[in-house]
């Protein structure tokens, strides 16, 4: 019987070193020299690439490729995560207008924000002048604003709890 072992080529499967995030050296120095001369300058020229060492071949081979380096690396991307149920308390006990809260899957729009920036108003209303029909109109506010997310009734029960504890006590 025969091992198949004894078929195998001596040979290896050639290393293609060109891969999709191999950079030339020389293009990441130039990128380098461009967030440098940025932060200097606030601007980069071919001359100031010049004055940088590099040639004008080097520039037209890699100036594109570079200056997308840079930017790159000079621009935080941030991506949020979705508020959970204890960020969503601490954004209602202290609202601010441009802070709404969003649960994952919640699409930020313009009819959202204006019911966060009314219960804002309301609750800021509230501190300055305590009644007992402005912290109704607060939690009735804060009501119509959870409605508008996709949270379970029991989380939006929750939320209204925590929140209407924090409310000042008004006598009636």
């Amino acid at each position: 019987m025969l091992n198949h072992a004894d078929f195998r080529s001596p040979q290896t499967r050639p290393v293609f070193p060109e891969s999709a995030d191999d950079t030339h050296p020389r293009c990441r120095e130039m990128a380098e020299a461009m967030r440098e001369l940025f932060s200097v300058g606030g601007g980069v020229r071919s001359k100031d690439l010049i004055g940088a060492g590099f040639t004008w071949a080097e520039i037209a081979e890699f100036s594109d490729a570079a200056a997308k380096l840079a930017y790159d690396a000079s621009v935080r991307h941030l991506t949020s995560r979705p508020d959970l149920l204890a960020d969503i308390i601490e954004k209602a006990r202290a609202p601010l207008p441009n802070r709404p809260p969003l649960p994952r899957d919640t699409k930020e729009s313009q009819a959202l924000l204006v019911a966060w920036g009314t219960y804002c108003t309301a609750r800021a209303a509230l501190v300055l002048d305590p009644w007992s029909g402005q912290r109704e109109r607060c939690l009735s506010l804060l009501s119509l604003y959870l409605n508008r997310l996709p949270i379970f009734p029991a989380n939006r029960e929750t939320v209204m709890y925590a929140v209407e504890q924090t409310l000042p006590q008004v006598a009636q």
